[in-house]
């Protein structure tokens, strides 16, 4: 019976030991917002997202973007999204920088509304940034890819 107490114990251990996980092919590479600090009543804010597209795509694929952007006390919530299909023009059309893979940029704009379509109050705001690339499906469409999200802040000012 120790015998069997002991080989269960070194599978525990086996099974507890990490593994790397490595970076998907789906890539959000930079965020830029503008303008800042952002201020309500003069313009919209603006989220310029470049996206790093797999080597190969699946056919009729779509790339969905979605930013969450809370205030710190997460009371004001907004999400953004977009969804494009990657067709033979999208993807030609994609930049191609010294042999890297194809890049797509997308861009969100913020109203700097709510949840609710309030104007939000002045403060520091964080982003939290996902890219998707989907097929169709029977039902709608399915995620095939999803890049590691990407984080960031930045001031709101009413004027």
């Amino acid at each position: 019976m120790l015998c069997l107490l002991a080989a269960g114990d070194g599978v525990s251990h086996a099974a507890k030991a990490k593994t790397k996980a490595h970076p998907p092919d789906l890539k959000i590479l930079s965020v830029d917002s503008t303008p800042l600090p952002f201020v309500v009543a003069e313009r919209p804010l603006t989220l310029t997202i470049m996206v790093e597209l797999p080597k190969t795509l699946p056919e009729e694929a779509l790339l969905n973007v979605t930013t969450l952007i809370t205030s710190r006390s997460k009371s004001s919530i907004r999400v953004l999204e977009s969804r494009q299909p990657l067709t033979d023009k999208a993807v030609t059309e994609a930049t191609i920088e010294n042999g890297t893979p194809r890049r797509i940029e997308v861009v969100q704009t913020w109203d700097g509304t709510d949840q609710t379509r309030r104007v939000v109050s002045d403060g520091t705001y964080d982003y939290q940034i996902q890219a998707k690339l989907m097929v169709q499906g029977k039902n709608g469409p399915l995620t095939r890819e999803t890049s590691w999200k990407r984080r960031g802040s930045f001031e709101v000012r009413g004027r």
